[in-house]
C-alpha cells in the first residue's frame, strides 16, 4: 500500500488558509541543501497558481549550483515581516535552521500563521499547519504529495526543483531512506518533464577551479581519530583567499565518507559571521550521527545530520578542534 505523507485534516486547514488571500514568505534553512530549496521553490511556483502572493527567503544565498531551479533568482536574504501574514518553513527540523529567528521573531508569533513542512524526525510540528513525516525519503517527496492534492499542476520546472530535493537528500537514490515510494515519486516527476540530466550537470559537472583548490587544501588536513571519525576543517580564510564561499565545500564530505576506514565523517567549517558549523555523514548502517549531532544541540538524519557552535573557531595542531570565544 501506497504511504500517505499528507494529513487530510492539515489539507482542510490549507484549503481554508489559501481562501484568506494569504501572502506568505517561503523560507529555506540556512546553508541550504537541495532539499530545502526545492522544496521552497516548487512551493512558490505551485502556489503563485492558486493566486496566491508568494517571496522565497534564505538567510543565506542560493548555492551555484542550485541556480538552474526556476525562481531561484527571485530569492531574498531579507525581507519587512510586516509585508506577509504567514511564514512556510521548508525541511527545517527546528525553527532555528532558518536563522532568522533571532532577527524576526515576529513569524513565529502567535500573531504570524506559521505553515510547517519537513521530513526530519525532530521536527516537533511547531506550525499552525504542519505537514510532517519521517518516513518520507525528504520534503520534496512530501511536497509533491501536497501539490498534488492541492490540484497543482506539475510543471517540468516544478518537477525538476522537487527531483533536486529528491536526487540530493537521498545520495543520488544511495541511501537508506530510498524507498519504493521515493521511486514511485521520482518516477511520476520524469513523466512531467524533470530532468536528472539537469541536476546531475549542475551538480557533479560544473565544478570551477577554486573549488578543486578548496578541496585540495582541505583534504590535506584531514586527520583520523583512533575510533575512525574522519575530520576536515576549514578557515574562513580558506576559501576567502581562493575567491570560494562556504558553498563551495559542498560534497567533499562525502568524498571522506567513502573512505573504508571511516566509521563517519565530520566537515567543520568556520563562516563569515564567527561560528563554526559541523556537518557529519557515515555510510556505516550501526552508525548514528544523528545522535552525535544532539548532544551539541543539532540534529538532522540517522546517516546525515549536522550543528552550529556560536562564537567559535578552529585550531588543528594535530587534531581539529572548536575553540569558543
Amino acid at each position: 500500500m501506497h504511504k500517505q505523507f499528507i494529513k487530510t485534516t492539515e489539507i482542510e486547514k490549507l484549503n481554508k488558509w489559501i481562501e484568506t488571500n494569504p501572502r506568505v514568505v517561503i523560507i529555506a534553512h540556512s546553508n541550504p541543501d537541495g532539499d530545502t530549496i526545492g522544496c521552497s521553490a516548487a512551493l512558490a511556483l505551485g502556489l503563485r497558481q492558486l493566486g496566491v502572493t508568494v517571496q522565497c527567503a534564505c538567510v543565506d544565498t542560493v548555492p551555484e549550483g542550485f541556480r538552474f531551479v526556476s525562481g531561484t533568482d527571485e530569492y531574498v536574504q531579507d525581507f519587512d515581516v510586516k509585508d506577509f501574514d504567514t511564514a512556510w518553513l521548508c525541511d527545517c527540523g527546528d525553527k532555528v535552521m532558518t536563522r532568522f529567528h533571532e532577527a524576526k521573531p515576529e513569524i513565529l508569533s502567535d500573531g504570524m500563521t506559521t505553515i510547517n513542512l519537513d521530513h526530519h524526525p525532530t521536527n516537533d510540528s511547531f506550525g499552525d499547519i504542519n505537514f510532517v513525516d519521517s518516513r518520507a525519503s525528504s520534503s520534496c517527496e512530501m511536497t509533491l504529495e501536497l501539490l498534488q492534492k492541492l490540484n497543482i499542476e506539475i510543471t517540468p520546472e516544478i518537477a525538476t526543483a522537487l527531483l533536486l530535493g529528491l536526487y540530493t537528500d537521498t545520495g543520488g537514490f544511495q541511501h537508506q531512506n530510498t524507498t519504493p515510494e521515493t521511486y514511485k515519486a521520482a518516477a511520476t516527476l520524469v513523466r512531467a518533464g524533470g530532468s536528472i540530466s539537469k541536476i546531475a550537470k549542475n551538480i557533479f559537472h560544473s565544478n570551477e577551479f577554486r573549488k578543486f583548490k578548496l578541496w585540495g587544501k582541505v583534504l590535506k588536513n584531514l586527520h583520523l581519530t583512533e575510533d575512525g571519525a574522519a575530520i576536515i576543517g576549514a578557515h574562513v580564510d580558506d576559501y576567502q583567499k581562493l575567491g570560494a564561499t562556504r558553498g563551495d565545500l559542498n560534497g567533499v564530505i562525502d568524498w571522506v565518507s567513502s573512505m573504508p576506514e571511516a566509521q563517519y565523517s565530520v566537515l567543520l567549517s568556520e563562516d563569515e559571521k564567527g561560528n563554526v558549523k559541523a556537518s557529519l555523514r557515515t555510510r556505516k548502517p550501526d552508525v548514528d550521527v544523528k545522535a552525535l549531532a544532539e548532544k551539541f544541540g543539532g540534529g538532522g538524519h540517522v546517516k546525515a545530520a549536522g550543528f552550529t557552535v556560536r562564537g567559535g573557531h578552529l585550531q588543528k595542531e594535530v587534531k581539529w578542534k572548536i575553540v569558543t570565544d
